[in-house]
């Protein structure tokens, strides 16, 4: 691409994000364009560091549930000892980066503003995991808590599903996968992904 069809990206972002851009970037190494996947992991967690800065404080619980694959991390967090609902989250991260970690703060501020149960689920990434193994894992960790939702005093009467980016379609995914193998999970009352576009006037 030639220089003068580059798009001149630090004009155009907010005054709030160049803030954001000039604070990340004393902090950070260079990002690994050739290296490996797990570099670009590792760049990815430490970059998240900024964006998970004062989160609300709730109680967590984290649990190693079972799947056919092995077993799948899982992160609780409970802003109220009797949830109306529990919301299942799934990370972005590309379907190659990501982790409980890099999404801490916006899964408690869900369940903060809910008021709900919000359980993450560390599920498989690629390239390892192929199709449909990541779905796989979340289907299982959802039946997994809908069975055992006594013993981990959460509510699975009610149920929902969010996610972003990559996270989004997995969450969508997910969701029609209990649909149509017929799997009962609680109700699905709620859905809610982000996918993100910025317009730039570019026809």
């Amino acid at each position: 691409m030639k220089p003068e069809n580059k798009l001149p990206v630090l004009d155009l972002i907010s005054a709030e994000m160049k803030t954001v851009v000039n604070t990340l970037q004393p902090d950070l190494p260079s990002w690994p364009a050739t290296g490996t996947i797990a570099e670009q992991r590792q760049y990815y967690t430490l970059e998240r560091r900024f964006w998970n800065a004062g989160a609300p404080e709730m109680a967590t619980r984290a649990y190693m549930v079972p799947t056919k694959y092995g077993q799948v991390e899982t992160r609780l967090f409970c802003p109220q000892p009797d949830s109306p609902a529990t919301l299942f989250y799934l990370h972005g991260g590309g379907f190659i980066l990501g982790n409980l970690d890099t999404h801490d703060r916006i899964m408690r501020l869900l369940a903060s503003y809910s008021q709900c149960t919000v359980i993450g689920i560390d599920y498989p990434l690629s390239p390892e995991a192929r199709f449909p193994q990541a779905i796989e894992e979340i289907v299982a960790a959802c039946c997994y808590f809908h069975q055992q939702a006594e013993d981990y005093q959460i509510n699975m009467s009610r149920i929902g599903f969010a996610g972003d980016s990559a996270g989004a379609m997995l969450a969508l995914a997910s969701a029609l996968w209990l649909r149509d193998k017929q799997i009962d999970c609680g109700k699905l009352r709620v859905f809610c992904c982000g996918m993100g576009f910025t317009d730039y006037g570019i026809p």
